[in-house]
């Protein structure tokens, strides 16, 4: 925080110098006796000696008379409030600005703006909508004004507005942004499915793989949606578009296609499809699901056999642990007690592991989410691949270009 303090300082000190150099100036030029100097200029160069910034802060604006030439220096003392959680100060700032009718129109609009931010920040969506709606019909500040607006129709979960103006944004841009545009269509499928309105559903997640074919999600809540219909063979070939869509979330609908193949009874195509998979996701989860497999197939050997060649080629913690117990489970006494403290151990650690994680910020969490909660980027989380700090897990970068 005080770094940013004192780069505003450093912006205050020459406009509020500037009086004393004029002073100076004037009595160099004259015989007329210097004016003194402006008492409260004095008391912000002793406040700013003594380390008390934030008093020479509001010493300095006192100043400093609000026009245009000191408006820039408004400005961004103004942003720092915003920056450093000082909205109700930010916001005074730049409705002062705003006010002031004699002031040029460049800095007028850059404090509508900025003005519009506060809000933002402060929560107040309905002005901030007010305002960024205004600079974009104007077409100021547009690329920043249509991003805002994208903002708070994602805190309203206003999915409809969030498209149309995503839509003017990727024009704006020149750069495509139909993966968002394919998440928002997910939300509006989600939400219809939640209300019963199954039809209404359908045609949004159309849509979002009109928007974007390789959405994932698209897939996994229209095999959602056919596992409750009790269609099951028609959820397998939704989820199987998963493959090619998008391979981080091959481990995604694992277990799905489990509950189909089961409900159809078809234990040859649940391993047909775990074969297929294997090669193409370098994590343990399909490894360990056929290992599971053999398993409940009383083939324990061969599961066994399995993770072991698999960990030879790829080492993975996961898959150590689910060796460790398919050996445990097969004699209850094969392992020696260091052995079966540590499966216990690692069984612990898998359990407590955050699952899934952001390419883009570094968020980790347990739970999937199309938005990071950090960052606020879409389609930018992934599922893990196998135990790590998170500080080392692989990342992503946004897909959202």
């Amino acid at each position: 925080m005080l770094d940013g303090i004192w780069w505003v300082l450093l912006a205050l000190l020459p406009l509020a110098a500037a009086s004393g150099w004029y002073v100076r100036g004037r009595a160099e030029r004259s015989d007329e006796p210097a004016p003194p100097v402006n008492a409260d200029y004095l008391r912000g160069i002793s406040q700013l000696v003594n380390e008390d910034a934030d008093q020479a802060i509001a010493t300095f604006v006192r100043v400093l008379e609000v026009d245009n030439d000191t408006a820039e220096t408004h400005l961004a003392l103004g942003n720092l409030f915003r920056r450093q959680g000082e909205v109700d100060r930010a916001l005074r700032m730049h409705q002062n600005l705003v006010a002031r009718p004699n002031l040029k129109a460049i800095h007028r609009n850059q404090a509508r703006y900025e003005l519009a931010q506060d809000y933002l920040r402060a929560g107040v969506l309905d002005r901030a909508e007010g305002l960024f709606r205004e600079l974009a019909d104007q077409n100021l500040f547009l690329e920043r004004s249509l991003s805002g607006l994208i903002a708070i129709y994602e805190q309203e979960r206003d999915w409809d507005q969030a498209i149309a103006t995503t839509r003017r944004l990727e024009t704006v841009r020149g750069t495509s942004l139909r993966p968002v545009i394919a998440q928002y269509f997910c939300e509006l499928a989600e939400q219809a499915r939640s209300s019963g309105h199954v039809d209404e559903a359908r045609n949004h997640l159309k849509s979002a793989r009109q928007s974007f074919r390789d959405c994932a999600r698209a897939s996994l809540i229209g095999g959602l949606m056919a596992e409750y219909a009790k269609d099951f063979r028609g959820a397998i070939r939704v989820y199987r578009h998963v493959m090619r869509q998008d391979v981080d979330f091959i481990s995604e609908i694992i277990e799905p296609m489990r509950r189909c193949f089961d409900a159809l009874d078809d234990t040859p195509g649940y391993a047909q499809f775990l074969c297929e998979v294997m090669p193409l996701y370098d994590g343990a989860h399909p490894h360990v699901a056929y290992a599971r497999f053999l398993h409940r197939q009383h083939k324990t050997d061969e599961a066994i056999a399995h993770i072991s060649q698999y960990l030879q080629a790829e080492p993975n913690w996961i898959g150590f642990y689910h060796l460790l117990d398919l050996t445990w489970s097969q004699t209850r006494s094969t392992l020696t007690g260091p052995l079966d403290s540590l499966r216990q151990s690692l069984g612990q650690i898998i359990e407590r592991q955050s699952t899934y994680h952001c390419g883009q910020c570094g968020f980790s969490g347990r739970y999937l989410h199309w938005q990071c909660p950090s960052c606020r980027q879409w389609n930018t989380i992934v599922p893990v691949r196998d135990v790590r700090p998170v500080e080392s897990a692989p990342t992503r970068s946004a897909r959202n270009a």
